[in-house]
């Protein structure tokens, strides 16, 4: 899975295809349950906040067949809960709801667009339709598409954040890939799975035995963590980091030449930490500290923080998933949650290493701690300094669904481009060696410090390898 995001994306050009779905008349959706996450993403959105989309892409031999193809997008709406949800107003003080539709009630129409001659049209068609359909109020928050061609074509399924998360598009890639090659008669890829409930277009079917059976878990009506006592001493460590910086959620230590209150376009940067070889001698380093490869990642970036002035202590937000079983890992919606996090590179890598490890291990624990309690129980307000949360994400892609296949199908992870006022991380690791990719506002202080972060992060990873 290559992530990147819509300003760096180069969709080779061809017939591009897309589907209107639109709810038959009469039918009434039923109430849904809002997380934390998706409340606040759509006050956002209702406040004026530009579309926060993630589009899964992944190629598939010869031109598309359209009817195939429009199957699989139904059986794979069909077959997830968090992607027939609906944004809607509500009066205050809720502001906000989702309700659900039912598949059934689903009705298809698709458009043949134009025929793309360069990959900057084919991207300026593909971002301004994903930025349009892609936004969280009406249905649907999501745009399924493709750009077919001769000999490879391209499947898009772009969602606004309310339907998906990272992990998500892994199981929409390899869900979508098995099943559009059963209905287009072909070999399913290896790794694929087509999930089946009771209900929807592919309901009863004869399944290939490339592929498995199982529920659909419905996780997103799932209850959230429930509350804590107020004395829980988890509670009391998300109190205690957000005081330590005077009820402010963290931002990033280092200048990036945007005044307060403003924001800048976001300038995108992927680039590799570490390769291969690099990365598995620091993941060993870290398992003999009793850490992981994550806590090495980590320790590394603090280092180079405090390499150019930033502080001895690192302050992030580390968002993390919210998938407790083998079903849920196959769930569609948005499933995660975010933890606070303090790292200190120290003098010394493996005490910072075994130090970081214990303090992940702690932070984890914090996830089960309702964010709706946290913010509710503090005793100033919450402050946000800036719009974006200095944030570092880490996935390991080798875990997920499909990974084994995400290769030969060319898989993408694309996320929108809109404005930024800091700076958001997100490392990847697979069998190629770790990656990341870098969100900040397009500065030229942003950039100076951005880019030196990088090239030191990647000289401390390289440090724990030897």
């Amino acid at each position: 899975m290559r992530v990147l995001s819509a300003d760096l994306w180069e969709p080779a050009p061809g017939r591009v295809l897309t589907w209107d779905v639109t709810p038959a008349a009469g039918q009434t959706p039923v109430p849904a349950t809002l997380t934390y996450n998706q409340r606040n993403h759509l006050l956002g959105a209702a406040a004026g906040e530009p579309s926060v989309w993630i589009t899964a892409a992944f190629d598939v031999d010869g031109q598309v067949d359209p009817g195939a193809l429009e199957a699989a997008f139904r059986d794979l709406v069909a077959a997830h809960p968090g992607l027939r949800v609906e944004a809607v107003r509500r009066p205050a003080p809720e502001n906000v709801a989702l309700v659900r539709h039912d598949p059934d009630g689903l009705r298809w129409r698709r458009h043949d667009g134009p025929v793309t001659r360069t990959v900057d049209d084919t991207r300026e068609h593909l971002v301004e339709r994903l930025v349009r359909r892609c936004a969280p109020f009406g249905y649907p928050a999501f745009l399924p598409a493709a750009i077919s061609r001769p000999n490879r074509s391209t499947v898009v399924l772009g969602m606004d954040h309310l339907h998906t998360d990272a992990w998500s598009t892994t199981v929409v890639v390899d869900e979508l890939a098995a099943r559009y090659a059963e209905r287009a008669g072909g070999p399913a890829r290896p790794g694929g799975v087509v999930r089946r409930g009771s209900a929807g277009p592919a309901a009863g079917r004869d399944d290939a035995a490339a592929t498995a059976i199982v529920p659909d878990p419905a996780v997103l009506d799932a209850p959230g963590p429930a509350l804590v006592a107020p004395d829980d001493p988890r509670l009391a460590a998300w109190h205690g980091f957000l005081r330590e910086r005077g009820w402010a959620l963290p931002t990033f230590p280092l200048p990036l030449g945007v005044p307060e209150g403003e924001r800048a376009p976001q300038r995108t940067v992927v680039r590799p930490l570490a390769g291969a070889a690099t990365a598995d001698a620091a993941a060993a380093r870290a398992r003999a500290a009793g850490a992981s490869t994550s806590a090495a990642v980590l320790v590394a970036l603090a280092g180079a923080v405090a390499d150019l002035g930033g502080p001895g202590v690192l302050h992030t937000l580390l968002p993390v998933h919210t998938r407790g079983d083998d079903d849920a890992r196959r769930s569609v919606g948005w499933h995660t949650t975010t933890v606070p996090l303090c790292v200190e590179p120290g003098d010394d890598a493996d005490t910072a290493l075994a130090a970081t490890a214990k303090a992940l291990r702690a932070a984890r624990e914090l996830a089960a701690v309702p964010l709706e309690q946290v913010v509710g129980t503090l005793p100033s307000p919450l402050r946000f300094p800036r719009t974006d949360i200095f944030q570092v994400s880490y996935l390991d892609y080798r875990r997920l669904p499909g990974y084994a296949a995400s290769a030969g199908r060319g898989a993408h992870h694309v996320s929108a481009a809109t404005r930024a006022d800091d700076l958001q991380v997100w490392v990847s690791r697979t069998d190629d060696g770790i990656a990341v990719r870098a969100r900040m506002p397009r500065t030229p202080e942003a950039v100076a410090t951005v880019d030196a972060v990088l090239d030191g992060w990647s000289e401390r990873l390289a440090g724990l390898a030897r």
